[in-house]
C-alpha cells in the first residue's frame, strides 16, 4: 500500500512545486507592471503614436467600431465579463491540463509563459501606454466603468494595477497560446473550436476600448516568437542528448 501512496505523494509534490513556480512568475510580473507605473504624460503620447501607426497600416478604427457596435449595447456587459473573467481561468485551465494529461509538454509551455512575460514586462516599463479608454476627447466609451464589471480602479495611478501597460495584450497573447496547444496536443475535431478564443478576445479587447489592435498583434507576435524559440532549443537538446547516449553506450560497451 505504501508503493502505491509514495507515487502519488511524489505526483502531487511535483505539482506543488510546478504551481508555486507559476505563481511566483506571475507575481513578479505582476509587482513589475506595478512599479512600472507612474508616467501617464509619455503613454498617452504614445498612445497617440500608436493610433498614428495604426492609421497608416490601414487598421480599421476602434473609436467607430465601438460606436457602430454600441447601436445595440446589450453584448457590452457579456464583453467586460469574458475579459475580467476567461482570461487568467483559461489560461490556467490549460497550463492544468498539459501538467496532468500533456506532461512531456509541460516544459515547453512553461518557457513560453516565461518568456512572454518577460518581454511583456519589459515593454511595460520602456513603453508605457494608455488604453483607448481612458484616451480624452469622448472618442472612446468605458465599458467597464460604465456597464461593470471592471477590473481597474477608478483613476488610474489607484489600486494595484497599472492601467498604463496596453501594451502588449497578454489577454490576446495568450489566448493564442491556448488555441495552439489546444490544437497542437488536443485530439479530435473538435480541437479546431479553440482558434475562437483569441479571435473572441482580441474582438473583446478591442470593442471595450482597453486595447488598441497593435497590442493585440504584438501580443500575439510575443507568444508566436517564444514559440519559435523553444522549437529551435528542443532541436538543439535532441543531438545533444543523442550524443551523450551514444557516449554511455559506448563506456557500457
Amino acid at each position: 500500500m505504501r508503493r502505491s501512496v509514495l507515487p502519488r505523494l511524489a505526483v502531487a509534490l511535483a505539482f506543488a512545486v510546478q504551481a508555486a513556480l507559476v505563481a511566483l512568475l506571475f507575481a513578479v510580473y505582476g509587482y513589475g507592471r506595478h512599479l512600472a507605473d507612474g508616467r501617464p504624460d509619455v503613454a498617452f503620447a504614445n498612445a497617440e503614436r500608436v493610433r498614428d501607426l495604426q492609421r497608416v497600416l490601414r487598421l480599421p478604427d476602434e473609436a467607430a467600431l465601438q460606436e457602430a457596435a454600441l447601436r445595440w449595447d446589450g453584448w457590452a456587459r457579456i464583453a467586460n465579463e469574458y475579459y475580467v473573467r476567461v482570461h487568467f481561468p483559461a489560461t490556467f485551465l490549460f497550463l492544468g491540463w498539459i501538467w496532468f494529461w500533456r506532461r512531456a509538454a509541460w516544459p515547453r509551455l512553461l518557457a513560453v509563459v516565461a518568456l512572454s512575460l518577460a518581454v511583456a514586462l519589459a515593454i511595460h516599463t520602456l513603453y508605457p501606454l494608455a488604453p483607448p479608454r481612458l484616451l480624452p476627447g469622448g472618442d472612446f466609451v468605458d465599458l467597464m466603468n460604465v456597464y461593470g464589471p471592471s477590473s481597474y480602479a477608478t483613476e488610474p495611478g489607484e489600486g494595484m494595477a497599472n492601467q498604463f501597460a496596453a501594451m502588449p495584450s497578454l489577454h490576446v497573447g495568450w489566448a493564442v497560446l491556448v488555441a495552439w496547444g489546444v490544437i497542437r496536443y488536443g485530439r479530435g475535431r473538435w480541437r479546431w473550436l479553440a482558434v475562437a478564443h483569441p479571435v473572441v478576445t482580441l474582438l473583446v479587447v478591442v470593442l471595450t476600448a482597453n486595447h488598441y489592435w497593435l497590442d493585440g498583434i504584438v501580443g500575439s507576435v510575443i507568444v508566436a516568437t517564444a514559440l519559435a524559440v523553444t522549437v529551435r532549443l528542443e532541436r538543439r537538446r535532441g543531438p545533444a542528448r543523442a550524443g551523450l547516449s551514444v557516449r554511455r553506450d559506448s563506456v557500457g560497451a
